[in-house]
């Protein structure tokens, strides 16, 4: 569930819009372990607009070597200009950087992840000054540790 000021949003799996990625390290090229989250939310009303809202969170690096380990991971991003650095969006009526962010890997059930956070997005960037709201949310979504996972979730739902 994704609530962006008081409009609520449910997410959704398809079209492999939503999961939590994991990147073993490789040592090979001195590269770290990752973790990264997408998260798509169903088609709903925002001030009388219809959207589809996602969340797009690029690799973080982490000492963690298992996506178990991910539990009680956080990552949080304090300013507008790092977020853009990483090119972290929030899709709203397009691709927008967030004002700032916190995410947090709750817990594992299975192949699916609880995952939570919070923030502020931007909703018009080309509004002077630009237009913002603040959201949260909370969403189980699918844990992809190879390009074979996405056929445990074909036909799936959320928790």
């Amino acid at each position: 569930m994704l609530k962006i000021g008081n409009y609520i949003f449910e997410e959704t799996w398809v079209r492999r819009g939503s999961s939590l990625m994991f990147f073993e390290a490789d040592e090979e090229y001195g590269e770290a372990a990752q973790w990264s989250v997408d998260i798509a939310f169903e088609h709903g009303d925002y001030n009388g607009e219809k959207i589809s809202p996602s969340i797009s969170i690029n690799p973080i690096d982490t000492e963690k070597t298992s996506v178990e380990e991910l539990v009680g991971e956080e990552f949080a991003i304090d300013d507008v200009e790092m977020c853009d650095e990483r090119e972290d969006t929030f899709y709203i009526f397009e691709q927008e950087p967030m004002c700032n962010y916190r995410i947090s890997i709750v817990e594992l059930d299975g192949d699916k992840a609880r995952v939570t956070g919070s923030g502020q997005l931007i909703v018009d960037g080309y509004a002077t000054p630009y237009t913002v709201d603040n959201f949260e949310f909370d969403c189980w979504i699918p844990v992809i540790l190879s390009a074979t996972d996405w056929n445990k979730f074909e036909n799936s739902t959320p928790i």
